[in-house]
């Protein structure tokens, strides 16, 4: 048992025995003394498990937790205006539990709003202040007490608000926090890649053009077959190709100074390499330790996302390199990237390894399109249940104005019995919204008010939408924006039921 969590050569034994992870498992801690397999398989894989957890995205969000309780946390707050990041991470961690480190926090928020070329292809978060540049590549970001940030315009367009009442979501020692996974309209763990080290597992997924991604979601709409997907990174100026061993190879750009002598002009450097390091890597061959140096003089014209260096090599030089390794080898101008190691978490929160980017297309289109079916059934029955209000409102004052109904000087119970017989329906009869969210608007209604009175069939509150609109009410033009809006809903749930779920997606 020890060998099995510990020892480097039982790597494939380490998943089989997280593959079958039981959450129940349990030590009984009264005995007088435990044995280590015990201790292994009922206490130490629970660590195993939550440690994958926290490094391996599911491939429903392409979250991590830490990021799903931000998203959770930025959503509740409807946080529009813009934030210092240190009082995010306060609120974030009050708001959805979170048990760890709030510097970690800090960073996992600035991550998410990072959109220099090699983080993230659409951030969903705005980096308003310092947040990490291409040079360090990220790590000079400033104090999250001096940044600022807020939700970008396009991330309520990724995760569409109506979903937020169909998910599932979890709890923390009673307190409601975020779900156990978002459904974006595109697979965000393609969109912005994902990268992680857990117990047994690991996983290592590149970024993909959303573009290309929205295409090949509507070709698979529209009944047709999908197309391979090569790796994208937004403002990267260098070259991704297929690789004959597999995989992919990434290469910066250069090219040779036409007016000086000897001089290479580095314009691109491979995804991920950063420029301080490769600064770094240059001052070695300007200053060797031992031997000669190879470089005369470096000189450095970057700007924003881009890569400048224009390099002075020893008289001679170039033509040598060039018959030997070749500049790009000697630069370490290329870099090759694998798309062999993609573990995710599936929809039901199980590690499962994926082959090819098709195939987790495939899964997310699944399961997305299930979760469609489950929209239009919450709006068909919201808008039902607005119909039914706004129709019995409607009738209520028109029976008020032509004194059908006579609610003045009335005693209470009388006043519910004669509602009841001419058929106006109290709130907890009305049609039911499809929602796993537990408290809805209308529910929270519901509750306040009076309870049931004695001699009563229904508590007098049950009618509070209808008795306590305000005098308002009667006039003409509420009357007829009453009429106009129940007109308006009508017309909608009628276009609701004729659409399709494709197209609802088509649309998104």
């Amino acid at each position: 048992s020890i060998d099995l969590v510990f020892s480097k050569k039982k790597v494939e034994a380490r998943k089989e025995w997280l593959k079958d992870y039981n959450p129940d498992a349990e030590i009984d801690y009264s005995q007088a003394s435990i044995r280590y397999y015990d201790f292994v398989h009922k206490e130490l894989i629970h660590f195993s498990n939550s440690d994958n957890v926290r490094s391996i995205p599911s491939i429903c969000d392409g979250f991590k937790p830490g990021q799903r309780k931000i998203l959770y946390g930025c959503f509740k707050r409807n946080l529009k205006d813009e934030v210092k990041v240190a009082q995010l991470v306060g609120y974030i961690a009050e708001h959805s539990a979170y048990h760890h480190g709030e510097q970690s926090l800090a960073q996992t928020i600035i991550g998410l709003a990072q959109n220099f070329v090699g983080s993230n292809n659409i951030n969903l978060l705005l980096p308003n202040g310092q947040f990490g540049t291409r040079a360090a590549g990220g790590k000079d970001a400033a104090s999250p007490r001096y940044i600022f940030t807020n939700l970008s315009k396009v991330t309520r367009a990724l995760f569409i608000e109506h979903d937020d009442h169909l998910y599932k979501y979890l709890e923390d020692d009673g307190q409601p926090v975020e779900p156990e996974w978002y459904l974006p309209i595109i697979p965000m763990v393609l969109v912005n890649g994902a990268e992680g080290i857990g117990t047994g597992w690991s996983t290592n997924i590149p970024c993909y053009n959303p573009y290309q991604i929205v295409e090949n979601l509507k070709a698979k709409l529209r009944g047709e077959e999908m197309k391979d997907l090569d790796p994208w990174f937004k403002g990267y100026d260098g070259i991704i190709e297929k690789s004959s061993k597999g995989g992919y190879i990434i290469k910066g750009k250069y090219h040779i100074s036409e007016t000086e002598d000897d001089t290479i002009e580095i314009t691109e450097l491979p995804i991920r390499k950063w420029t301080k390091d490769y600064k770094q890597f240059l001052d070695t061959m300007l200053n060797p330790e031992e031997g000669e140096p190879e470089i005369e003089d470096i000189k450095e014209y970057h700007a924003n996302n881009r890569v400048h260096f224009v390099i002075k090599l020893k008289p001679g030089l170039l033509d040598k390199i060039n018959r030997g390794e070749g500049i790009e080898k000697k630069f370490k101008l290329s870099t090759t990237l694998q798309t062999t190691n993609m573990v995710l978490f599936d929809h039901e929160r199980k590690l499962k390894k994926y082959q090819t980017v098709q195939e987790i297309m495939e899964e997310f289109y699944e399961v997305r399109l299930k979760f469609y079916h489950k929209r239009k059934d919450y709006l068909i029955s919201k808008l039902q249940r607005d119909i039914e209000i706004l129709s019995n409102k409607k009738r209520f004052i028109l029976s008020v104005i032509s004194e059908e109904l006579n609610i003045r000087n009335v005693k209470k119970k009388d006043l519910i019995q004669n509602l009841l017989k001419k058929g106006f329906v109290p709130m907890k009869r009305m049609t039911k919204v499809r929602s796993t969210k537990k408290v809805e608007k209308e529910e929270k209604e519901e509750e306040t008010g009076e309870e049931e009175e004695e001699g009563m069939e229904v508590a007098s509150s049950e009618f509070n939408y209808l008795l306590q609109m305000p005098m308002w009410s009667l006039t003409y033009e509420k009357v007829e924006a009453l009429k106009e809006e129940l007109a308006k809903k009508e017309a909608e749930l009628a276009e609701l039921k004729n659409t399709s779920v494709e197209t609802m997606w088509i649309r998104d």
